[in-house]
């Protein structure tokens, strides 16, 4: 998983996408997950989504249509501005941002700022990002924003190559990129964002039915169990959740940690009819990693 990028020369003027979101909890485009107090989940509600490339006709179209969402949502606006080095695009010229806040007739001071720095898989691919994360983070506050947030991820594409029948360790290389421009940054400290327990991508399609596995946040990686396919249906899962329950990756809090590990917990004791799918797993450990990071930002300031 490489973390190079072509020449600025090649690269687009990025788009703008501004969304309506919810203030304590978001899931952005891409499933950006944003963290900040009061660090509670909450659901996301609907977003407009504003593409730098539009012309004016189209902006004062979309302008009206961000007008009555926002006397209903009543929460402002987010704009992302991208600084991932698998992106065709670069930050947006000044009078590009000030055309946005004009059309929208919008104040910095009723916006978040979501700089999304896409995937992060290693200790030099983290070193050089957090370099363009906080020169863009420079660049973008002279806007006086509600609020900033720095964004990757850092999970694999997918589990294809990860050994069967144990836990493997991969690290939150996104939790450190965050760690590593907070204690850079001279400003006031950024909301962490991630992506959860997914690739910053969308993947491909994938085929058949996955392998029993469960995506496992722990404090710096996630544990990843992959579990081989021995019984009928996705009744190794049940192995697997017991084999997590009776590791040292299971809280203290067990169960009541999350609504997930409540589920993990029914499946290592079989007080679940089925062991679930993929869409279930996911949720699971969904669910388990919003509580650890909230919990981590709530205690400790890091995720």
């Amino acid at each position: 998983m490489g973390d190079g990028r072509g020449d600025a020369e090649g690269r687009q003027q990025g788009p703008i996408t501004l969304s309506l979101v919810n203030r304590r909890l978001e899931e952005h485009d891409n499933d950006i997950t944003r963290f900040r107090r009061p660090r509670s989940p909450s659901f996301s509600l609907p977003r407009c989504v504003l593409r730098g490339t539009r012309d004016e006709a189209d902006l004062a179209a979309f302008a009206a249509l961000c007008a009555g969402m926002e006397a209903w949502h009543q929460q402002g606006g987010c704009l992302r501005i991208s600084s991932a080095r698998d992106a065709q695009e670069c930050r947006p010229e000044d009078e590009r941002v000030r055309e946005m806040l004009r059309t929208l007739r919008a104040a910095p001071e009723e916006i978040d700022l979501i700089i999304d720095a896409g995937p992060v898989h290693s200790r030099d691919g983290r070193t050089a990002l957090a370099v363009e994360v906080l020169d863009t983070l420079k660049h973008m506050t002279q806007w006086p924003w509600r609020h900033e947030c720095v964004a990757a991820g850092a999970f694999p594409v997918n589990l294809t190559n990860f050994p069967r029948g144990r836990a493997t360790p991969v690290v939150r290389e996104d939790a450190l990129l965050w760690k590593q421009v907070r204690d850079q940054w001279r400003g006031e400290v950024p909301d962490f964002g991630d992506f959860g327990v997914t690739h910053p991508r969308m993947p491909l399609q994938a085929r058949g039915t996955p392998h029993p596995n469960m995506r496992y946040t722990t404090a710096a990686d996630w544990q990843v169990f992959v579990y081989p396919k021995t019984r009928p249906g996705n009744d190794d899962f049940f192995t697997l959740s017991r084999d997590l329950v009776s590791s040292p990756y299971w809280p203290p809090t067990g169960a009541g940690t999350s609504w997930g590990d409540a589920r993990l917990e029914e499946c290592a004791k079989r007080q679940r009819a089925k062991a679930g799918g993929g869409t279930e797993w996911r949720a699971w450990a969904t669910s388990h990693h919003l509580a650890v990071v909230s919990s981590r930002l709530t205690a400790l300031g890091c995720p």
